[in-house]
């Protein structure tokens, strides 16, 4: 039996921070961030703090939307 599983992927901003290391946002959905004392750092908490976004907003029944789209109707 074959499984399909659909990825989604969002850019990230990495930002270094005045104290060191990086700040870490994702313009898909504000208020979602984070920080990492390393650039290694920053995308290991990068990757845990968008599955726990996208995880609560599944869990609310909110509209995960592909950002492509959201770019696509921004350029029309």
């Amino acid at each position: 039996m074959k499984t399909c599983k659909k990825i989604l992927q969002y850019p990230a901003v990495f930002d270094p921070a005045d104290e060191g290391g990086y700040n870490v946002s994702f313009p898909a959905f504000p208020g979602c961030f984070t920080f990492g004392n390393n650039f290694e750092e920053a995308k290991e908490k990068a990757q845990e703090v968008l599955e726990l976004w996208l995880e609560e907003l599944s869990f609310v029944h909110s509209y995960i939307f592909s950002y492509c789209k959201t770019v696509q109707n921004r350029k029309r």
